[in-house]
Formats: structure tokens, sequence, C-alpha cells
């Protein structure tokens, strides 16, 4: 699968399935190839990966048909511009809130390698763009996809700004950021939480975007199928690192339940 084979999905509104991945060994990447995914997630703004990794990370999940979504550190369209450059097939911006950024992301993503005050005037409308241009840069940029984290009180109150802008492919939930910025931590299972991702997954598939949230913590299945029973069609679940800690979580127990040894209280999950 390639970045445009995705994004007729996505418009298309079909269902897509992801994971994040942490690890850049060559294990977990034979592991993830075989697990049937049409994207994974690889994470720059919380996780300690460098570029080079990035860069061989991405090439060769491209090679094996498994489009990689790169998150980058800000909505900086330099910083998308540069994840492109390493092979990212999408940009996902975190905690966007400003309509500028996102239409700077556009021209970076979706534009590129145009910059400065020709994208500038392009983007904004001021000034029309050259047929035989639009053909090439629609060329270079067929296989490059945006998404947005949604992740604050002033990110959903401009969700229809955003999601009235062409080039933008799909809206990210942050769960985690946006449960803490609407001060109910981590409460993701109260009729307020629920009620807030609701209303962000139906106004985005209403204006025919794609949508879901990364459930990146542990024992969250059952949230990721109620936003999937809402309309979330990008499935974006867990993480490799995760699913190791639950997994080996129970397993560990049940060893030292068999020997008859005092269980060690789990310490708190990873949550990315």
């Amino acid at each position: 699968m390639t970045g445009n084979d995705l994004r007729k999905l996505l418009h298309s509104n079909k269902k897509v399935y992801g994971t994040l991945v942490t690890s850049y060994s060559p294990h977990f990447f034979d592991a993830t190839i075989n697990l049937g995914m049409d994207f994974v997630f690889i994470d720059m703004e919380h996780i300690s990966i460098n570029t080079e990794n990035i860069s061989w990370m991405c090439r060769a999940f491209k090679a094996a048909g498994v489009v990689p979504i790169v998150r980058i550190l800000s909505p900086d369209p330099y910083l998308a511009s540069k994840a492109i450059d390493l092979g990212a097939s999408g940009i996902l911006a975190p905690y966007v809130e400003q309509i500028e950024d996102v239409n700077n992301l556009i021209g970076s993503v979706k534009y590129k390698p145009l910059k400065g005050e020709k994208l500038k005037n392009i983007i904004s409308g001021k000034s029309s763009i050259n047929p035989n241009l639009k053909e090439k840069l629609d060329e270079i940029n067929r296989d490059h996809l945006l998404f947005i984290n949604i992740e604050s009180p002033l990110g959903v109150s401009n969700l229809d700004s955003f999601l009235s802008l062409s080039g933008l492919d799909g809206v990210i939930i942050g769960p985690h950021d946006l449960s803490i910025s609407h001060e109910i931590p981590e409460e993701y299972r109260s009729d307020e939480y629920l009620h807030l991702v609701t209303s962000i997954i139906q106004k985005t598939i209403s204006n025919g975007l794609s949508v879901g949230c990364h459930s990146g913590f542990s024992h969250s299945l059952d949230l990721q199928s109620i936003w999937l029973q809402i309309g979330a069609n990008i499935i974006l679940h867990g993480a490799d690192v995760i699913f190791y800690q639950e997994k080996a979580s129970q397993d560990f127990a049940s060893l030292k339940a068999l020997a008859g040894d005092i269980e060690i209280k789990q310490k708190k999950s990873i949550i990315i």
C-alpha cells in the first residue's frame, strides 16, 4: 500500500488500521509487518529515536507496503518537510490550535518543495498556480498525507475551520492530552469525556474527513471499540511497548503465582 492508496481508503470512509512503533529493532519490524497493518505511527514528539533510524524505519515500512506516518515535534511546516525528506508518507502534527498552522502544514506537505512568499500567496488564494506546476506538485506529493492532533479546548473550538481546508486528510484525537486540557484527567470512560470525543468524531465524519483516536495506554481495547462504534475509521491502537508490557505483566504474574511467590505490584503503565 502507498500513501495514495491509504488516502483513497480514508476519503472513502473505509476503515484503516495501524499501531505505534517505538522500536527500530529488525525483529519488531518483522513482527509488525505480519500484523496486517495499513500504516504505522512513528512518534518524534515523545520518543527518543534519532533521524537516521526514523529514515530507515520509514523506508523499510514503505518497502513492505505499510504506510509510515510520523508525528513531528510541533505543528511546524519545516519539521513536516524534514520528516517527509526522511521518508515519511504521512505527517501528524501535535496539539494543533490555529488555522494558520494547518495552512502552513498543508503548504509543506502538499506543495513541497515550494516555500516562502510564493507558497504563502498560493495557499492564501492571493495568487493562482500554473496548471503545469500544479500537475508537477501533485505528482511529487501524491503519496503525502496530513493529519492533525486535536488535544485542547482551542483545537476543538477551531475544528470547523480546520475541516474546511482543502489538503487535510484526517484528524487524530490525542485522548490523554485532550482529557488533561479539559480538566478531566484520564477519565476516558466518563460521560463528559465520551460526549466530547463523540462530538469531534461525528463533526469530522460529517465534513467528509477521516478521524480516529490513538489509544496510547494499557487496557484500552474497550475504548477503541467505543470510538469505532461512534464512527471513527482510523483505528490507531496501542504500541509495541504497551503490548509488551501488558503481555509480560500477565505472564509473569501467572508464573509467580505458580511458583508461590508474592506478586510484585505493577508500576504505573506507560502512556504515549
